[in-house]
């Protein structure tokens, strides 16, 4: 929910979290979506994974697909199990549009407008310090969607001024990456983690160089590991429904001297 005091900065949207709505929106967007589309979403993490005991986290992801949002439910609520009260920086006209997103704690920023990006990081920054349970908060820095592979990655330097303001806040960088590889449906790939903590809150451009860096690598890492073919590297977090390529090979398989074909 939003902040409760009417003297606080607020964002022109704020969050109107709903839990029965946001699971509404989880399980007839976000699964649904990911099941009929996709062949498979997998994972690979780096460290620990994010823990309400080690307090709040703010885990800032690449932009390049309009299914990024979709995947941010599935880290939230398949990697992270839903342990954290979750909030999303979200663009004020994209927001406008898709206000439901508000029930999962969406909230605006509009970077054209240097005093409601103000009031919507001190929002942010304020969510994070507050709240009975750890808070945890979604930012994609680039602030709009990008070719995965453009380089170099430009982020804004919001997510380092909430950094400043917080000051005692755990970073996770997320890498996002959709390949079609031999199936009839694209293949979703997260890479999480490791998480860090600035080295000097305060120091804004420091802060955002750092993250800038780390994102990039995590990008480029996932590229390479995808690129190579290294499942192995990776475990299966959810199924999509099989292709009509996986169902003509498993009728294959059943007819007399065939085999299954491999991977299927």
């Amino acid at each position: 929910m939003g902040l409760n005091t009417d003297n606080e900065p607020r964002p022109a949207i704020p969050a109107a979290k709903n839990p029965l709505l946001d699971e509404l929106l989880y399980r007839c967007f976000a699964r649904w979506s990911l099941w009929r589309y996709f062949d498979r979403v997998w994972l690979q993490s780096h460290g620990p994974l994010p823990h309400p005991r080690t307090g709040p986290f703010i885990v800032y992801l690449n932009h390049s697909s309009w299914w990024d949002g979709y995947l941010m439910y599935v880290i939230h609520r398949v990697v992270l199990r839903g342990r954290f009260d979750a909030h999303l920086l979200m663009e004020e006209k994209q927001l406008r549009r898709y206000r439901f997103f508000r029930w999962s704690g969406a909230f605006s920023v509009n970077r054209d407008d240097p005093e409601d990006a103000w009031r919507s990081q001190a929002y942010a920054a304020a969510l994070l310090r507050g709240g009975q349970r750890p808070r945890l908060l979604f930012i994609f820095p680039q602030g709009r969607i990008v070719p995965n592979d453009r380089r170099p990655l430009v982020t804004y330097p919001g997510i380092a001024r909430i950094v400043a303001q917080v000051g005692d806040v755990n970073l996770c960088p997320v890498a996002l990456r959709y390949e079609l590889l031999g199936r009839q449906f694209p293949e979703a790939f997260i890479r999480i983690g490791p998480y860090h903590r600035a080295a000097d809150p305060s120091d804004v451009e420091g802060t955002l160089a750092d993250i800038t860096r780390r994102l990039t690598e995590s990008c480029d890492a996932l590229r390479e590991d995808v690129l190579a073919l290294r499942y192995e590297r990776f475990q299966p977090l959810l199924r999509g429904r099989r292709g009509i390529d996986e169902l003509f090979d498993g009728f294959l398989s059943l007819l007399p001297g065939r085999s299954h074909p491999r991977g299927t």
